[in-house]
């Protein structure tokens, strides 16, 4: 049973599993588990999604009861502060001070490179004495982001940009720290979490703050790294 965040009579909100579609597309085709489905017949409602996370990615994702509602919410303004995204995630090295990414970015999907906007902040820093390629040790940051706009892929592929790609990202990720975190842990999955969704209410003007607490795997994989947060 999927986890019920927040509801009222136009949105509800879910925490969303790692692994788990949100939809059927183009691209998954429609077979397999889809989050929009399980939550349906969970409630016994149908439902619009709002917007998208990867398969990969944990965390908030949030549906509607109307497409008169999906329609309002998605009109809403990242960078006027009608909406408030923000994810947690591992990566490689140590992210050392908060910055504002501006770089165009390109998915496997475009065509063309799209303008884009991430903030990225350093939460905890840690290194390993494990040696992984031609390193004696190995560094890993505890990052939180703010996507500003709404591109595929975009966390991923900005801080890759920067040199401090997700661990456990199979598409844009260091294979060689990618295997050691599975070798050494046993743990394999995306490290990124959709940690909190604000957003202004279309309805009611309000401000409302959904937040999701860090998945077991993901708490467990910070402890066994050495890295403490709640």
């Amino acid at each position: 049973m999927l986890e019920i965040l927040f509801q009222d009579e136009h949105y509800i909100a879910i925490n969303k599993p790692t692994g788990l579609m949100v939809h059927p597309s183009e691209l998954t085709g429609n077979e397999g588990d889809f989050a929009i489905f399980q939550l349906r017949d969970q409630i016994g409602k149908y439902i619009y999604p709002c917007h998208r996370l990867d398969r990969a990615t944990s965390g908030v994702l949030i549906f509607a009861f109307s497409s008169d509602a999906t329609a309002k919410f998605q009109k809403l303004n990242n960078e006027e502060g009608e909406v408030k995204k923000t994810y947690l995630s591992l990566v490689r090295g140590h992210l050392l001070e908060e910055k504002l990414l501006t770089n165009h970015i390109k998915n496997r999907y475009d065509k063309v490179y799209k303008s884009a906007k991430t903030l990225i902040k350093p939460l905890q820093n840690v290194e390993l004495e494990v040696p992984v390629g031609p390193y004696p040790t190995s560094r890993y940051s505890l990052v939180e982001s703010r996507p500003y706009t709404g591109r595929t892929h975009q966390i991923r592929l900005h801080l890759r940009g920067e040199n401090h790609p997700i661990i456990g990202d199979r598409r844009y990720g260091d294979h060689r720290h990618n295997n050691m975190m599975l070798e050494k842990f046993k743990l394999d999955r995306l490290w990124l979490h959709a940690s909190s969704y604000s957003f202004v209410h279309p309805f009611t003007n309000e401000m409302v703050c959904v937040k999701s607490s860090l998945p077991q795997d993901f708490s467990q994989i910070l402890n066994l790294i050495g890295i403490n947060y709640e």
